[in-house]
């Protein structure tokens, strides 16, 4: 089998083998889990409560950035990954870099990676102050996007971006060979 045989082969490989690894909630592609940055029961000289701007405040001294903050997301439907009694995901109303979650006097902030349109959260991570019971409802009274949305690329743009990068080294190679 030839150079180029071997290359095509390989792509097709990776670009059908790349769906199979992320975790599911009823046959939908989830991504993985996404990292725990900080979590907090005391948003420290931020000021007492749970106000948007105390809540900014903690999440700017976190990121070390100034970064915007979303709109409280109250409506959220919190699934179970499939197969795993730990790990839970809900759908997000606009892909971000990162998203808070809030239970009664805790917050927790995560990096949102991988497929930005979904947080996948391993409960089992975060301090028993989130009162996560072992049953299947959580009760997190708020979910908000932190930061600008993020534009997620199509597969289809990504596909024919991988079209192009392959034409042009088949284009390099056959004037290579021409001269």
């Amino acid at each position: 089998m030839g150079t180029f045989s071997k290359s095509l082969v390989l792509l097709a490989s990776v670009s059908f083998a790349s769906t199979a690894w992320g975790l599911m909630i009823g046959g939908v592609e989830v991504g993985e889990v996404d990292p725990l940055v900080e979590e907090t029961n005391d948003l420290g000289s931020c000021g007492p409560g749970s106000s948007p701007s105390a809540e900014s405040c903690w999440i700017n001294s976190v990121l070390g950035t100034d970064t915007t903050y979303g709109v409280k997301e109250e409506d959220v439907s919190y699934q179970f990954v499939d197969g795993s009694s730990s790990l839970i995901g809900f759908e997000l109303g606009s892909p971000t870099g990162y998203f808070l979650i809030k239970n009664a006097t805790w917050w927790g902030l995560f990096e949102n990676n991988v497929n930005l349109d979904w947080a996948v959260i391993d409960t089992a991570l975060l301090s028993a102050g989130f009162n996560l019971p072992d049953g299947e409802e959580f009760l997190i009274s708020h979910v908000a996007p932190i930061g600008d949305t993020v534009t997620v690329p199509e597969p289809g743009t990504l596909a024919l971006l991988g079209l192009g990068l392959f034409a042009m080294g088949l284009k390099g190679r056959w004037t290579g060979k021409r001269s």
